[in-house]
């Protein structure tokens, strides 16, 4: 199998997501890198119409493959649906 097309069918499960692709991810999705939270890693937020924050996921940085325990704690904290995040790779 050519190594772009193992590259691209990594992220697609539980357990092989990367910090970059997180980020990247959460980006797409209209979250945005916000500085002002203490004790946290980073957080990435969406904000309501009005400005008002709406969600908040927690990414702390790894150079290694996410847990899929972790991965599944920020998929709950975004709010949006599993799925989004198996397909979004290979979109």
């Amino acid at each position: 199998m050519p190594h772009e097309l193992i590259l691209g069918c990594m992220a697609k499960s539980l357990f092989n997501w990367t910090h970059r692709d997180v980020t990247d991810f959460l980006q797409q999705k209209g979250f945005s890198f916000f500085e002002g939270v203490d004790g946290v890693g980073q957080a990435w937020l969406n904000f309501h119409d009005n400005g008002e924050p709406n969600r908040m996921v927690e990414v702390k940085f790894t150079s290694a493959f996410y847990k899929s325990k972790t991965l599944k704690r920020m998929i709950r904290q975004s709010g949006i649906p599993e799925e989004e995040w198996m397909t979004w790779t290979g979109a």
